[in-house]
């Protein structure tokens, strides 16, 4: 069942060529051969639905596996979770659905384009979510975030018995990455951010989850001015303290929260993770799956290669870090396939004000795969207490966080300028040394 027409595969001649590759990588190696898909799919979902999200491994073993598999999977906990709420189990429904709604909207990432399918599937993802929020253990509601004389969606997510009330809760702006959407950012139960106090508003920028749909494509020029709707839209809540509005942003996430943060001072801190800091994503888009790239094209609106290229000329972090002067936290492996650590150490070079940034030794995009992330701190854990002591106003001195294959952290102000050394993230010495104070050895 093919999912793109397969004239779509000729708008970029790199991926037409290696499309019978990418079939065969598949099969060897699984449906993750890029990245923690299914993970993070099944990340938010409750405990008792993790293992049937993760099971598609075993049935996905090609491309356009994908969306078919993913959508019988979201079809029979859609149907499930009706049947629960027809047995008056509202807390089991809420859980189907909201599953349900992760399925769908993963069943969208191989569609390339704004087919009729991929139309009714951001449709029945919506719908799903919808009666998730009807059950869920803490109030959620629709919001739009004016764009371009266009609006952008998103949820408003408020911990449990705030609704109405007049307060001062910590709100977190929340956007996931290129493959991501709005629904999957807080998770169905004990959600990170809510126990800790905080509102989350999770939304879809432009070329991302509901946008596509809408046709409200990804311009890097014109991100910056999310930043201030966004901003705008929470602080005029009486539950939320304006004061307190910070800003998340995971992969691709990353580069859009950090241009949202140079563009509204208002914001009271940043946390981003697995950077995407490449000049216009070129290791992304040349040297990893091609599927990037048609993804990229798809965001952005584009048709060819040249057109694609041009539109992202300007997509830089160079020029934002001394704009931002709040509290900022990076997070980043020091093997991500997708960014070069000089180019998140350039960048922070840049950032006048207290900034952070936790620098995993060894691991890949998202590091939660080898020892440093598996036994040192907890990533998005560790990003949501950083948050909350933001909230709390505990003051932040700059400084490199190093944490080795042993899970120690190795903790150095920042000082003037710090630089990546390529093969030896502290200093090549350490490379030589008999002890393992660096968990290099």
């Amino acid at each position: 069942m093919p999912v793109n027409p397969h004239a779509l595969a000729h708008r970029d001649p790199r991926f037409a060529d290696q499309r019978w590759l990418l079939d065969l990588v598949i099969e060897v190696l699984g449906p993750e051969w890029d990245q923690d898909r299914l993970h993070y799919l099944s990340a938010p979902v409750s405990a008792d639905h993790k293992g049937a999200v993760l099971g598609l491994q075993h049935s996905i073993r090609k491309f356009d596996d994908f969306t078919r598999e993913m959508v019988k999977l979201a079809h029979h906990f859609e149907r499930r979770g009706a049947g629960q709420l027809q047995s008056e189990h509202p807390v089991s429904a809420g859980d189907d659905y909201f599953t349900a709604a992760i399925l769908y909207g993963g069943a969208q990432w191989p569609i390339f384009a704004n087919t009729e399918l991929n139309v009714v599937l951001e449709q029945k993802k919506v719908d799903c979510y919808t009666a998730y929020t009807a059950t869920a253990d803490h109030h959620i509601e629709p919001v739009e975030i004016p764009y371009e004389g266009r609006t952008l969606a998103g949820w408003l997510h408020l911990p449990a018995g705030r609704v109405g009330k007049p307060g001062a809760l910590p709100c977190v702006v929340m956007l996931s990455g290129m493959d991501g959407f709005k629904e999957m950012n807080v998770f169905a139960s004990a959600d990170r951010y809510l126990r800790r106090g905080m509102a989350v508003l999770s939304f879809d920028g432009p070329g991302q989850g509901t946008s596509l749909v809408r046709e409200i494509w990804y311009d890097p020029d014109e991100y910056g001015q999310v930043g201030t709707a966004a901003y705008e839209l929470v602080a005029a809540r009486q539950e939320i303290d304006p004061a307190r509005v910070m800003l998340c942003g995971v992969s691709q996430g990353s580069f859009w929260a950090t241009q949202m943060a140079a563009a509204e001072p208002r914001f009271s801190a940043c946390a981003v993770m697995f950077t995407c800091f490449d000049p216009g994503n070129t290791t992304m888009l040349t040297m990893h799956s091609p599927t990037f790239r048609q993804r990229f094209m798809y965001m952005t609106g584009t048709s060819s290669v040249d057109e694609l290229e041009a539109k992202l000329t300007t997509m830089t972090v160079a020029g934002l870090g001394e704009r931002i002067a709040m509290p900022y936290l990076v997070v980043m492996g020091e093997d991500d396939p997708l960014c070069d650590p000089a180019e998140t150490y350039d960048h922070l070079n840049e950032v006048p004000g207290p900034k952070e940034l936790l620098f995993y030794t060894g691991e890949h995009h998202a590091p939660v795969t080898r020892t440093s992330g598996r036994l040192g701190p907890a990533v998005f854990l560790a990003v949501a207490d950083w948050l909350a002591d933001r909230a709390a106003g505990n003051p932040l001195a700059s400084r490199h966080v190093t944490i080795d294959s042993f899970g120690r952290s190795h903790i150095e102000p920042w000082g003037e300028e710090r630089y990546y050394n390529y093969g030896a993230p502290l200093d090549p010495q350490t490379l030589f040394k008999d002890g393992p104070e660096t968990g290099l050895a």
